[in-house]
C-alpha cells in the first residue's frame, strides 16, 4: 500500500464539495443480538433485510466512477450474517477502495473464513475488523442481554488476530462503546484486553441516538475522559500499536483530535466549531436504500431504489446541495465519531495539531 495512493485526497481538506469519500453502508439489519444501547434497535427488532448484492455492486461502481473511495464501513446488524459478505467486499475492493471497516459482535461462526477471503481477495484494500466488548463479562454480557457473549467475542479476537499474523493488509481492533452501565469499568478492562489480545487498535465510541434503553446514555463526560486518557496513554507506552498502513500516526493524531471533539460537545460546548462534512464528504446508506449524510441527522438525501442504485444521481439533486446548506447554516454537531473524525481529519485549522501529535507519537 502505497503513500501516494492517499495523496490525492487531500485537496478535500479545502473543497469538500465532490463526491464522498467515506460511505457507510448497512448491509443487514438482522442481528443474533439485542444489546441494550443499539440506536439501530427498531431494524434489528424488525429483521430488516439488507440490499441485494447486484444493488451493492451497482452502488460500488457508481462510487468508483465519482471517485475512489477512502473509507467504506459495512455496517448492520451484524454483518457477518451475510454470507455473502466477501462478495461485498469484493465489489469495493474491485473499485479502488483504500479502507474496509467491518465493526462485528463476533459470534458468527463463519466470521474467520470470511474474513480470510476478504483479505485475499483485496490485496489493495486494509481490512479491518473491531469486536465490539462493553466491559467485564458480567456486564458486557447484561447490555448485550445474551449470557457467555464476553467469552465468545474475547476468543474472536483472538482468532482474527491469529489470521492477521498471516495477512498483512488485515487488523484487527476492538470497539468500545461507553455507556451509563459500563463507564466507571470500561477504562480497566480496556487495559486488561489490550494485553491480553493485543489487538492493533481500540475504538472509542459514546453511547448515542435513540438506544433501546435509554437509560445507558446517561454518561458523565469525565468517565469517558478516563477511558479515553487509558487508550492515549496505552498508544504512547507502545502497548497499542495501531494498524499497518501508510500515515498510520496521522491516523492515530486524528483519532485522539476526534475524542477531544466529542468530549466538549458531549459537555454542551459549542466551540470551538468544527463545520460538518457530512453529506459532502461522508454518507450513510441503510438497509432501505435511504441516503442520508450522517447516522444522527433522520434527513435523507433521496432513496438509491429510484436511481437504480446510482449514488451519483441522488448527489447533485437540489435536495442534496440544500440539506447540506441546512447542515452549514445551523452549525450542526453532534458525538458521532465518523464525522467528528473527518471533521478533523479535512479541515486545514486542524493539521498543525495533526501533525504535532503525529510527531510525539
Amino acid at each position: 500500500m502505497k503513500t501516494r495512493r492517499y495523496l490525492r485526497f487531500l485537496r478535500r481538506g479545502f473543497v469538500h464539495a465532490g463526491p464522498p469519500l467515506h460511505l457507510t453502508l448497512f448491509v443487514t439489519g438482522r442481528c443474533n443480538l439485542r444489546c441494550r444501547h443499539c440506536f439501530h434497535w427498531k431494524e434489528v427488532a424488525a429483521s430488516v433485510e439488507g440490499p441485494s448484492l447486484e444493488e451493492i455492486e451497482a452502488l460500488a461502481r457508481s462510487a468508483r466512477a465519482m471517485g475512489p473511495l477512502l473509507w467504506v464501513s459495512l455496517g448492520g446488524g451484524e454483518p457477518f450474517l451475510r454470507p455473502d459478505l466477501p462478495e461485498i467486499a469484493r465489489a469495493f475492493g474491485s473499485s479502488g477502495l483504500r479502507h474496509l471497516a467491518i465493526p462485528t459482535n463476533g459470534l458468527v461462526d463463519r466470521q474467520h473464513d470470511a474474513l480470510a477471503r476478504m483479505a485475499v481477495e483485496n490485496p489493495e484494500t486494509f481490512v479491518s475488523v473491531a469486536v465490539s466488548i462493553d466491559g467485564p463479562p458480567d456486564v458486557h454480557d447484561a447490555i448485550r442481554a445474551l449470557p457467555g457473549a464476553h467469552a465468545r467475542a474475547v476468543e474472536a479476537v483472538r482468532g482474527f488476530r491469529d489470521l492477521a499474523e498471516r495477512h498483512p493488509n488485515l487488523g484487527v481492533g476492538l470497539i468500545l462503546t461507553v455507556t451509563r452501565e459500563n463507564q466507571g469499568v470500561l477504562a480497566g478492562h480496556m487495559e486488561e484486553l489490550v494485553g491480553e489480545l493485543r489487538p492493533h487498535n481500540v475504538t472509542i465510541n459514546l453511547a448515542r441516538g435513540d438506544a433501546l434503553d435509554q437509560n445507558l446514555l446517561d454518561v458523565e463526560p469525565a468517565r469517558y475522559r478516563e477511558v479515553v486518557d487509558t487508550k492515549t496513554r496505552l498508544l504512547r507506552e507502545g502497548r497499542l500499536p495501531y494498524f499497518a498502513f501508510p500515515l498510520a500516526r496521522v491516523a492515530v493524531a486524528r483519532d485522539l483530535l476526534t475524542y477531544e471533539h466529542v468530549e466538549r460537545i458531549a459537555r454542551g460546548l459549542r466551540e470551538p466549531h468544527h463545520p460538518c462534512t457530512a453529506g459532502s464528504l461522508s454518507a450513510v446508506v441503510f438497509e432501505d436504500g435511504s441516503v442520508h449524510p450522517c447516522e444522527i441527522l433522520g434527513t435523507p438525501l433521496g432513496n438509491l431504489n429510484e436511481v437504480g442504485w446510482d449514488l451519483s444521481r441522488l448527489w447533485k439533486t437540489e435536495e442534496a446541495t440544500a440539506l447540506r446548506r441546512t447542515i452549514r447554516d445551523t452549525r450542526c454537531s453532534c458525538t458521532w465519531e465518523c464525522a467528528q473524525a473527518d471533521n478533523v481529519l479535512f479541515r486545514p485549522g486542524s493539521w498543525p495539531r495533526l501533525a504535532r501529535e503525529a510527531a510525539r507519537l
